[in-house]
């Protein structure tokens, strides 16, 4: 008798741990859906003012939540964050990363794009909301060695709200030292 497991056996059993763990996946996700809304720790999705009609991408499994919408303000506007920072940080939601977020230039197959992102963890570390703005450039020439740019009008912005994909690593805060406690001078 050949104590080897051959292929088609272990396929079989990679398959059977896969839809076993699938079940297990859906079974909780409904298990969730079923308790009633006050049990639920999932927060509603802020819109901002204006956008309450802009359409949502929901996956209730997944525990995402996303509109988008066009603001009608010129590059580089950080109203959007500025909401968001307001509605957030009042109730307990911390900002991943330090200082404030910056437009950064990003160059993918020679189309030039501004981006600017900003992501919240909710004060149980379960949730975060990612805000995404993109300003597209064009570049022009007339004729002559110069390029220009030209933006198209507007800032296209994205918001979602998920289940944080590692809760507990997420915001790790490290210990802070008082200033000057971190180098003595020489006596």
């Amino acid at each position: 008798m050949d104590t080897k497991f051959n292929k088609r056996e272990l396929i079989r059993m990679i398959a059977l741990i896969a839809v076993v763990w699938v079940a297990i996946v859906i079974g909780i996700s409904r298990w969730q859906q079923s308790r009633p809304a006050g049990a639920r720790a999932e927060p509603r999705l802020i819109h901002y003012p204006g956008t309450e009609q802009a359409p949502e991408q929901t996956g209730a499994n997944l525990g995402l939540h996303k509109y988008w919408f066009r603001l009608n303000e010129p590059y580089p506007s950080k109203s959007v964050y500025y909401f968001y920072q307001n509605q957030l940080e009042p109730h307990g939601w911390r900002q991943l990363g330090t200082g404030e977020p910056k437009w950064v230039r990003v160059v993918e197959t020679g189309s030039p794009r501004d981006l600017f992102e900003a992501v919240w963890l909710s004060p149980d570390n379960l949730f975060a909301v990612q805000l995404q703005m993109m300003s597209v450039v064009k570049q022009t020439t007339d004729g002559s060695a110069l390029a220009r740019e030209e933006r198209e009008p507007g800032i296209k912005v994205f918001v979602t709200l998920q289940r944080a994909i590692a809760p507990g690593l997420m915001l790790q805060e490290q210990p802070k030292t008082p200033p000057g406690d971190d180098i003595k001078p020489p006596e």
